[in-house]
């Protein structure tokens, strides 16, 4: 007992001081709560991992229908077992429950282009949607994937605690086709929409996809719907409600090769949607697919949008709101991979980019608040942090991220900042 005593408070020095891991402990993949700027201690998760075989990655940040605080993420052990976890704080972000599994296998899929979600509905049930090419698929098909992808959804009506079986968003029963690049959201009605890109029948080009959309009710997932037959191949769909409730579907239109961010709205919880309208003319051409979607964020004064464009004349991250007014070029040729947090007074835009010379990437961020934006900070002691999602809990901002580890073994960390 003394020994576990010891060996708990050395873990919490270590966590209060921020201490850098030497080449020794460089592996050590963790999920630890981190408050990098008023240097306080944090309990960890009851069971944190700490297991230098195991990749963790993809967290995402939510509240829940009861405002707890929500942290998911995926791990993989070196068997190649994924497991899809979750954990809740009931005291905005300083502890967090033991985890719990939704699902484990060696098909589920997690990155930047399909973030598994969980989530959380007014009737205090949970949704989670996730990439999944079954355990046959995943065997046979080697690294990479191949061209094969299903998406599924499991159900947990005790807090978490059990879930139902993985079933698919799609009941078109074709396998062997890629469904992808998907967003998933509660609507106004407490139903649950996903949207994603399908592969076209019978197309004969290399990649060749549309957009669906599939919508649940009475918590059942309907038959898909056709919302645009000509889109980008492969960048990620982005799904918000706005303020008037309504649901916006936002993703990289494909006009002779002019890619460009369109957006499609419904006020009807998606029986029916406006004409496709592009946000932001931005002249993109390129014959290709970017593999980059857009992020976006809603507060009681609208919803900002952020995306990545090529365009020759104003390269970078682009910051607008709804209606396709630009705020902000982040032109860095570091940046990358941002994400948007609303707050009920701000917003915040957070990215990384190399801060040095070195090459080594930190998470930055900028604060909106009635169209002004601030100058850049960053989140102190997050060298190395890549992929990174916020949540504005009172006056604070959680920043959750991976950390890159020397091995290619990512650990999980979540920061502080003042809101």
């Amino acid at each position: 007992m003394t020994k576990l005593i010891l060996a708990f408070h050395l873990l919490l020095i270590s966590t209060f001081f921020g201490a850098t891991p030497s080449e020794s402990t460089t592996s050590a993949s963790e999920i630890a709560i981190c408050h990098s700027i008023s240097e306080e201690s944090t309990a960890l998760l009851k069971d944190a991992p700490n297991d230098p075989t195991k990749i963790y990655s993809m967290p995402l940040l939510a509240k829940t229908a009861k405002g707890a605080v929500m942290l998911s993420w995926t791990e993989k052990d070196a068997q190649g077992m994924v497991s899809f976890c979750v954990a809740f704080s009931k005291d905005n972000g300083k502890t967090f429950s033991e985890k719990k599994t939704i699902y484990s296998g060696t098909g589920i899929g997690n990155s930047r282009m399909m973030r598994a979600k969980v989530l959380s509905k007014k009737d205090g049930s949970f949704v989670a949607v996730f990439a999944n090419r079954g355990e046959a698929a995943a065997a046979s098909s080697g690294r990479g994937g191949g061209r094969s992808s299903n998406l599924v959804y499991c159900v947990s009506k005790d807090g978490a605690a059990t879930w139902t079986a993985p079933q698919p968003v799609d009941s078109d029963p074709k396998q062997g086709i890629v469904r992808g690049f998907f967003d998933a959201v509660v609507m106004s009605n407490d139903e649950i929409a996903v949207t994603y890109l399908k592969d076209v029948a019978n197309s004969t080009k290399h990649e060749e996809r549309d957009l669906r959309l599939v919508v649940s009710k009475n918590g059942v997932m309907q038959p898909e719907k056709l919302i645009d037959p000509v889109v980008c191949d492969c960048c990620p769909i982005n799904l918000f409600v706005d303020a008037q409730g309504a649901l916006n579907v936002v993703y990289r239109d494909n006009n002779n090769d002019i890619r460009d961010m369109a957006k499609m709205v419904s006020t009807d919880n998606a029986e029916t949607f406006s004409k496709s309208q592009i946000l932001h003319n931005d002249g993109w051409k390129i014959m290709g697919c970017p593999h980059s979607g857009a992020v976006s964020s809603i507060n009681e004064k609208g919803a900002l949008i952020s995306w990545f464009s090529g365009a020759e004349s104003e390269k970078g991250i682009r910051l607008a709101t709804q209606d396709g007014k630009k705020l902000l070029v982040i032109n860095d040729p570091s940046a990358k991979n941002q994400a948007l947090v609303g707050g009920a007074q701000a917003s915040v835009l957070l990215w990384e980019q190399n801060k040095a010379e070195d090459g080594l990437s930190q998470i930055a961020f900028r604060k909106i608040n009635n169209d002004k934006v601030s100058e850049t900070a960053w989140v102190e002691e997050s060298l190395n942090g890549t992929n990174a999602v916020g949540l504005a809990v009172g006056n604070q901002l959680l920043v959750a991220y991976e950390v890159k580890q020397a091995n290619g073994k990512n650990s999980l960390k979540v920061s502080t900042v003042p809101f």
